[in-house]
């Protein structure tokens, strides 16, 4: 075994003493195709140095398995969870039938006391981490662009249903007044005159019932057949049980039944032209929400406006937070920063989406943003149970989760502070038995910054 480790770049100029010390209590192993070495999750006890064969590495993400590396000769595993003394993050299977070495943590902590060795393992880390952070972030985001996509269809339901209601009650509508402005032109009525000049009121309930109802009266009693679709209509124009007895002034028969039929499918038709643009400006709406999310066809790097930003994510995720009361405090005239629109809006997802996981649903969210010179801050605050400090201590640590395997990919919040970062700024979190606030500080514009 001690040939083999020797023969190994990782191994191959430690001290012969060292290298003994650490092949008398580590032990070959030859694991066959599809045998599962480290099982995600599970408590660290060992590291593997593949001698021969493949190894491969999967971590449970939001939609499977997530392939996030191949192992072959002269390649260690397991050293990361060991150096933490934390729970395993990834799964390890053979790929085919290989020849490994497996370390103990014994032995591992002799190997840390050499200076090479600990120099190798952290160039090792670094470079699996970011390889592994590309993977998962991949990950992630198509998991939450799937996610966005099913909460978009919920979302855009509602007005285009709506568009499609309206515009079959339109044609509808469309025939009837139609017919009932030729019935109109032959009694020589001007009817324009009778039309007095309407303000729509705000009405309770309660009030707007009793009004429709003395309207659809006052329709009744000149014999309009569709009184009771016809009168709210009229009473969201402004007319009311008063104002139809003036228009009618003077008219019996047939000509004041013509007119408030006239009056009532004018007022009908006007309705549906509204409803109709409230849909379809809502769809515009959010499809033009969803573009500035995702910044399609823009620079890296933007000039932006962090409350737009914030409201777009509220938006989109507005499902999620239906049983959730959502409480925004913006400072007016906010200054712009310069940073990655789409990242910056995975942060608002990543802290929003995990306030709600928090409070499991139910709670209070608050988010609020002010400046100080130099800076703009975003709190984000829920009323869940709170963290542990430990938990606390390490909720920015790369794959650190307090979820099970395949809840989360546990990247949510370090990618939250590595982007926090590369755009300049910090991000600090505050938790106790009332809730949890997250709260982001993000530079200012260099040309919006206050001149000193």
């Amino acid at each position: 075994m001690l040939e083999v480790l020797r023969a190994l770049p990782y191994f191959s100029d430690l001290p012969e003493e060292l290298l003994q010390r650490v092949c008398d209590e580590s032990e070959p192993r030859n694991p066959v195709a599809g045998e599962v070495m480290i099982e995600e999750g599970s408590s660290s006890d060992e590291m593997y140095v593949v001698v021969s064969g493949e190894l491969g590495v999967t971590k449970k993400g939001p939609s499977g398995d997530v392939q996030l590396a191949v192992l072959t000769s002269g390649d260690v595993v397991g050293e990361i969870a060991l150096l933490d003394n934390a729970p395993r993050t990834a799964t390890v299977t053979a790929l085919v039938d290989s020849e490994v070495i497996r370390i103990p943590g014994e032995a591992f902590e002799d190997l840390i006391g050499d200076a090479r060795v600990v120099r190798r393992m952290f160039k090792t880390v670094t470079a699996r981490l970011q390889g592994i952070e590309i993977n998962l972030r991949h990950d992630e985001r198509m998991a939450a662009l799937g996610k966005m996509a099913a909460q978009l269809m919920h979302e855009l339901n509602n007005p285009a249903a709506a568009v499609g209601r309206s515009a079959a009650r339109a044609a509808d509508v469309y025939k009837s007044l139609g017919a009932v402005t030729m019935s109109l032109a032959a009694t020589q009525i001007d009817a324009q005159k009778r039309v007095p000049e309407l303000q729509p009121q705000s009405l309770g309930p309660l009030e707007r019932s009793e009004a429709e109802e003395e309207v659809a009266d006052r329709l009744d009693a000149v014999g309009v057949p569709e009184a009771w679709e016809t009168a709210p209509a009229l009473v969201s124009e402004g007319w009311t049980a008063e104002l139809v007895d003036e228009a009618l002034d003077g008219l019996e028969g047939e000509d004041a039944l013509v007119l408030a039929r006239w009056l009532g499918m004018r007022s009908l038709a006007g309705q549906i032209l509204e409803e109709l643009r409230i849909g379809a400006n809502r769809v515009s709406e959010l499809v033009r929400v969803v573009k500035g999310y995702s910044f399609l066809d823009q620079a890296p790097i933007q000039e932006l406006d962090v409350t737009e930003g914030i409201n777009d994510t509220l938006i989109l995720l507005k499902p999620k937070l239906a049983d959730i009361a959502v409480r925004t405090r913006f400072e007016e005239d906010l200054p712009h920063i310069e940073a990655s629109g789409r990242d910056l809006n995975q942060v608002w997802t990543n802290l929003i989406d995990n306030a709600a996981d928090a409070m499991e649903g139910a709670g209070e969210l608050s988010i609020e943003t002010s400046s100080d010179g130099d800076w703009v801050s975003v709190a984000v605050a829920d009323t869940g149970p709170g963290m542990p400090s430990e938990t606390a201590e390490r909720i920015f640590d790369p794959f650190f989760t307090t979820k099970e395997p395949g809840k989360g990919t546990g990247l949510g919040l370090h990618t939250v502070h590595t982007i926090i970062q590369r755009s300049g700024g910090e991000i600090t979190v505050d938790t106790g038995s009332n809730g949890t606030t997250f709260t982001v500080r993000l530079p200012v514009m260099a040309d919006e910054a206050p001149q000193g």
